[in-house]
C-alpha cells in the first residue's frame, strides 16, 4: 500500500476525490500539468508534481493552488508546461481580497460565517436546554447599567403598592365585618 500523502504534505484520503481521481487537492492544483496528477500515485515517485522541476518535494502548497520551487525559481503549471513566476506574480498571490473592496478573501470569509455558525447553534442549544445564553450584562465597573436600575426601581414600587393595597383591603374587609 502506499504512503496516502500527496506532495505537498497533501492527505489524499481528505484533499483528494474518489470519483475524480485525476483531481489533484486544491492546495497543490498548480504544481501538476495537465492530467500529471494521478490519486493512486501519492506518496510515490509517480505522482506527478513538479517534473522537470524538483519533482514532488519541490511543490510548495497555498491557498492559490500551490507552485513549484526549483534553486531560487518558482513555478506554476499553465496547462501542459510550467511557467516560471516572476517576483510581481509571487506578491500578487499573497494580496488579501477579491476586488470586492471589503478586503476579504473567500477563506476568510468562510471562515467567518463558520464560526458565525458555531455560534448560533450554541445559542440554541442552551436555549434548547433552557438556560439564557444571552445574560444581562453589568457596565465595567461592576455596577448595573441604567436600564438595569430603572426597570428594579419599577419592580420594587410595584411590590410595595400591591401591599398597601392589600393592607387596605384587609383593613376594609375587617371593619365592614366589625371585628375592628
Amino acid at each position: 500500500m502506499t504512503n496516502p500523502i500527496c506532495s505537498g504534505n497533501q492527505d489524499r484520503n481528505t484533499t483528494t476525490s474518489e470519483t475524480h481521481p485525476n483531481r489533484p487537492p486544491s492546495k497543490t492544483r498548480n504544481c501538476y500539468r495537465t492530467n500529471d496528477f494521478d490519486r493512486s500515485g501519492c506518496g510515490t515517485n509517480d505522482d506527478g508534481a513538479c517534473i522537470g522541476k524538483g519533482l514532488a518535494a519541490a511543490c510548495i502548497p497555498d491557498n492559490n493552488g500551490g507552485y513549484c520551487k526549483y534553486g531560487d525559481k518558482f513555478y506554476e503549471s499553465a496547462g501542459p508546461a510550467f511557467v516560471e513566476l516572476k517576483t510581481r506574480d509571487l506578491l500578487d498571490r499573497y494580496r488579501s481580497g477579491t476586488g470586492s473592496g471589503t478586503g476579504d478573501s473567500r477563506e476568510v470569509r468562510r471562515a467567518l460565517n463558520d464560526q458565525e455558525r458555531r455560534f448560533t447553534n450554541r445559542i440554541r442549544e442552551l436555549q434548547i436546554m433552557g438556560k439564557n445564553p444571552l445574560v444581562k450584562r453589568k457596565s465595567g465597573s461592576g455596577e448595573e447599567t441604567l436600564h438595569g436600575f430603572v426597570g428594579d426601581m419599577l419592580f420594587n414600587i410595584g411590590i410595595g403598592i400591591s401591599v398597601i393595597i392589600f393592607l387596605i383591603s384587609i383593613s376594609i374587609i375587617l371593619i365592614q365585618n366589625q371585628i375592628i
